[in-house]
C-alpha cells in the first residue's frame, strides 16, 4: 500500500515521547524500564516488544475470565523508539490507499435506506450514558458524537448515524464522527458508504485534524475492515490478528481507556467483524476489564450478556442483563436481551414482560415516522414474543405476533428469516393447506432467504398431506432457491457463513423427512435424532427456543409416519431443551 508522511507538531511529538517514557528509570545506559502509567494495568502488567503488542516470555497476554497474569520486562532504547512509531503511526498511516468494498458486497442490499439514516434527530435520554472525548470544540459535536457511541452499543445503527450525521453538522472536521459513522453504516449493511465515511476520517487524521490516539482509533477501524474484506483463509486470519495486536497497541497508549478494552473484547470473537454478540471465554476478561476501570459501561454490560450466554452461564448473563437494561430503560433492545436469559432460569413470564416492553419501545418509534421495514430489530424482537407466548400456552397470541412478523416487508438478506416462525406455527398445529398457501406466496419474496424458506415449508406441507409427486416438486424448488442464495452472498464477507446454516437447519432436516417417508426411513430416524441432539446443545435463545418447538414438529412428523419409538425419543429431547415443558404429544 502506498504510503505519504505527515508533518507531526513537535508538541504533539513531545506529548507523545512523555506519554510512552514519564516515569521511567534506566537501568543501564541503554536500556529503560516501562513506566507505570504503561505497565500496570489492573491486575495486569504489560510491555511492548518489537511488534508493540502485548506480550509475556514472548507470547501474548489474553485475560481469561475476571484475572489477568503479570509481567515486566526492560526495554531498550531501540524499542523505546518503536512504542513511539506506535503512538504516531495512526496519523503516518491515515493516508494509505482508500480502503474498497468487494464486487460481491456491492450487490447486497441496504438494511435501512440513506435518507433515514441522515434524517436530523435531537438528543435523546434514556439510551444509556456513555462519554468518549474527542477533539471538536463544539459542546453539541460532543453530546451527539456521544450519542452515537451509546446506539452503537445498543445496535441502533439508524440512530446512531443520525447521531454522528449531527456532530459532523456541528463541526464538519469531527474525524470520530465519520469513524463512527463507518461503523453504524456498515452494520446497516450500506457498505460502500461506510468505506467513504472510513476513508474520509483517515483524512482528516493524516490533516492533523485529531489526536495520535484518535489517529489510532481510525486506523484501527480500518485495518478491521480490510480482515473482514479480506478473502477467508490465511490472508484473513493474518489481518484478524493485526487488527487484535493494534488494539493491544492502543491499549497500551492508554490502559485507562475502557473504550478500547471493550473493542479488544469485540476482537475476539471468530470473526473480525464480531461486535459482541460471538464472544466466549477469551473476551470476557477484556469487558471485565473495562467494567473495573468504569463501572458504568454497559456497552461491556451488553456484550458479557452474550458471552455468558454462549458460555451457558446465565446466571452470570442475567446480571449484566438486568444492569444494561437498568442502564438504557428506553431502548428496546435492551430490554430485549434481559428476556434473552430469563427463559434458562425457568422465568418465562418475566422474559415475556421485559419483549413486550421491548415491543411497546419499537412501537413508540415508529411512530415518529421510521418504518418497521428500517429496523433490524423488529422481526426478530415479533418472533421471540411469539415463541415465549406459545410456550406459555398463548396460542392465539403467538398466532397474531408470527402472521405479523410474517408480514413485515422484507428488503435485507436477513430480513426474509422472519417469515420463518409463522410457517413452522401452522406447521406444528397441523394447519397445512394454510401452510401451503403461506409458504407459496413467500415465494414471491424479493429475498433469496424468504423463498428459500417459502419451499421448505411446501415440501414439508405437502409431506404432511401425503402429497409425494408435489413434494417432490417442492424439493426440487428447494434445490433451485438454495442454489440463487449461495450465488447471491457466497464470498461475501459478513453472509457467505449462512450458507452452512441454512443447509444445516433447512435442508438436513428436509431430506430427513423425504428419508423417513421414503426408503430409507432408518436414516431419516438417524438424522433427526442428531438434529434435535443439536438443538439440546443450543446455548442462545433464539436457537434454542425454536429449536424446542421444531424439535417438537420432528415428533409431529415422526407421529404420522407411525415411528412410535422415535417420537418418544424425540419427545424425551423436549426435556433436555426445557425439562418444564410438556409435549401435548406425550
Amino acid at each position: 500500500m502506498k504510503q505519504a508522511s505527515v508533518a507531526i507538531p513537535i508538541k504533539i511529538l513531545l506529548a507523545a515521547i512523555l506519554i510512552v517514557t514519564s516515569g521511567c528509570q534506566t537501568s543501564r545506559e541503554e536500556d529503560l524500564r516501562v513506566p507505570d502509567v504503561s505497565r500496570s494495568i489492573g491486575h495486569t502488567q504489560i510491555f511492548f516488544t518489537r511488534r508493540g503488542a502485548l506480550t509475556k516470555n514472548r507470547r501474548r497476554i489474553f485475560p481469561t475470565g475476571n484475572y489477568m497474569k503479570q509481567a515486566s520486562v526492560a526495554i531498550p532504547i531501540k524499542i523505546l523508539l518503536a512504542a513511539i512509531l506506535i503512538v504516531t503511526s495512526g496519523c503516518q498511516t491515515s493516508r494509505e490507499e482508500d480502503l474498497r468494498v468487494p464486487d460481491v458486497s456491492r450487490s447486497i442490499p441496504r438494511r435501512s435506506s440513506s435518507e433515514v439514516l441522515q434524517r436530523p434527530v435531537k438528543l435523546s435520554s434514556g439510551i444509556g450514558v456513555l462519554h468518549q472525548k474527542v477533539t471538536t470544540s463544539s459542546a453539541e459535536a460532543q453530546a451527539y458524537y456521544n450519542q452515537g457511541i451509546a446506539y452503537l452499543h445498543s445496535y441502533g445503527w439508524i440512530e446512531a448515524a443520525r447521531a454522528f450525521h449531527e456532530a459532523l453538522r456541528r463541526d464538519e472536521n469531527l474525524a470520530m464522527a465519520h469513524l463512527g459513522l463507518a461503523r453504524a453504516y456498515f452494520n446497516a449493511d450500506a457498505f460502500e458508504d461506510a468505506v467513504k465515511h472510513l476513508n474520509r476520517a483517515s483524512e482528516l487524521a493524516a490533516q492533523g485534524k485529531c489526536t495520535p490516539k484518535e489517529a489510532k482509533w481510525i486506523a484501527i477501524i480500518k485495518l478491521q475492515m480490510q480482515a473482514i474484506f479480506a478473502p477467508a483463509g490465511d490472508q484473513q486470519t493474518h489481518l484478524h490478528n493485526d487488527y487484535k495486536h493494534a488494539i493491544d497497541e492502543l491499549i497500551a497508549l492508554d490502559p485507562a481507556d475502557a473504550h478500547a478494552w471493550v473493542l479488544r473484547g469485540n476482537a475476539e470473537e471468530s470473526r473480525p467483524s464480531g461486535r459482541g454478540q460471538g464472544g466466549g471465554t477469551e473476551a470476557l476478561g477484556f469487558y471485565e476489564k473495562a467494567l473495573q476501570l468504569d463501572s458504568t459501561h454497559w456497552g461491556a454490560d451488553h456484550y458479557l450478556v452474550h458471552s455468558y450466554e454462549n458460555l451457558g452461564k446465565y446466571e452470570q448473563a442475567a446480571e449484566h442483563a438486568h444492569k444494561y437494561a437498568t442502564a438504557a430503560p428506553g431502548i428496546a433492545h435492551a430490554q430485549h436481551m434481559y428476556a434473552h436469559v430469563l427463559p434458562r432460569l425457568g422465568r418465562w413470564r418475566d422474559a415475556l414482560e421485559q419483549l413486550i416492553l421491548a415491543d411497546r419501545l419499537e412501537r413508540e418509534y415508529f411512530t415518529q415516522g421510521v418504518a418497521p421495514i428500517e429496523d433490524w430489530h423488529r422481526g426478530h424482537n415479533l418472533h421471540l414474543m411469539g415463541i415465549a407466548q406459545l410456550r406459555l400456552g398463548n396460542a392465539e397470541e403467538a398466532r397474531r405476533l408470527l402472521k405479523e412478523a410474517f408480514d413485515l416487508e422484507v428488503r435485507g438478506v436477513r430480513d426474509g428469516r422472519y417469515i420463518d416462525a409463522w410457517l413452522e406455527f401452522l406447521l406444528l398445529h397441523e394447519q397445512y393447506e394454510e401452510a401451503l398457501v403461506a409458504a407459496r406466496s413467500a415465494q414471491s419474496r424479493s429475498s433469496a432467504v424468504a423463498r428459500l424458506l417459502g419451499a421448505v415449508r411446501e415440501a414439508e406441507a405437502l409431506l404432511a398431506l401425503d402429497r409425494f409427486t408435489e413434494a417432490r416438486t417442492a424439493h426440487a424448488s428447494v434445490q433451485k432457491y438454495f442454489a440463487e442464495y449461495e450465488k447471491e452472498v457466497s464470498g461475501h464477507p459478513v453472509f457467505q457463513i449462512l450458507i452452512q446454516s441454512y443447509s444445516r437447519e433447512l435442508l438436513e432436516p428436509l431430506e430427513a423427512q423425504f428419508a423417513l417417508r421414503g426408503d430409507n426411513p432408518q436414516l431419516g430416524e438417524e438424522s433427526l435424532i442428531a438434529l434435535a441432539d443439536d438443538y439440546c446443545r443450543e446455548a442462545d435463545f433464539d436457537s434454542w427456543a425454536t429449536g424446542l418447538f421444531r424439535v417438537e414438529y420432528f415428533a409431529l412428523v415422526a407421529k404420522k409416519a407411525g415411528r412410535t419409538e422415535l417420537m418418544r425419543a424425540l419427545i424425551d429431547r423436549l426435556q433436555c431443551i426445557d425439562p418444564d415443558y410438556t409435549s401435548r404429544f406425550r
